[in-house]
């Protein structure tokens, strides 16, 4: 963990958990940490969350639907791109790396949860439908995506037909959702 982070909750200050890494957020996430926060579980098992959708969404081979880069994204710029620091998952991206060992430990995270496949999908439907660069139909309204599942179902790796009838009602999908989050946070302080 950085030391400027360390010292920072140890002198009881306040620690924007959204700057750790995830390596450092899953270290105090877990509750025989000395400082371990109940913050700090939450927002890692947010990272963790988003990172799945990430994989599921716009790495995952199997799945079919449009790249996450546009083919003229970078067209009539220099070689080399700005100046600006680049995310180093962006980096890899561009070098045809698709995920990270990050991608993949998020992954065995949310599957040693044992999940029910409803609060799964209900997790990574809301993950998904809160991103705020989403568009389109996951912009839809939670009970518009109850009444027909099996689209986003299936954007998020599951097969056709897997996902009908898993919620009457939007309320249903944000219910389940909350419990499977309840369910990483515990494990997180124990993982």
């Amino acid at each position: 963990m950085g030391m400027a982070a360390l010292e920072l909750i140890a002198r009881g200050g306040n620690v924007d958990y959204q700057r750790l890494s995830i390596g450092d957020l899953r270290k105090i996430a877990r509750q025989e940490h000395p400082e371990h926060t109940d913050e700090a579980a939450r927002v890692f098992v947010e990272r963790i969350v988003d990172m799945e959708v990430e994989r599921r969404t716009q790495h995952d081979d199997r799945l079919q639907g449009y790249g996450n880069v546009s083919p003229t994204a970078l067209l009539g710029e220099l070689p080399g791109g700005s100046g600006k620091a680049r995310e180093p998952l962006a980096a890899m991206y561009d070098r045809g790396i698709k995920t990270h060992r990050s991608h993949e430990e998020a992954k065995r995270f949310i599957q040693a949860a044992c999940l029910p496949d409803r609060q799964l999908l209900a997790l990574l439907i809301q993950a998904r439908k809160l991103d705020r660069r989403v568009k389109g139909q996951w912009g839809k309204s939670y009970d518009q995506i109850a009444a027909n599942t099996g689209p986003y179902a299936q954007q998020l790796g599951w097969p056709p037909g897997m996902a009908s009838g898993l919620y009457r009602k939007g309320q249903a999908i944000k219910d389940a959702a909350k419990a499977a989050r309840a369910a990483l946070i515990f494990q997180s302080r124990h993982w």
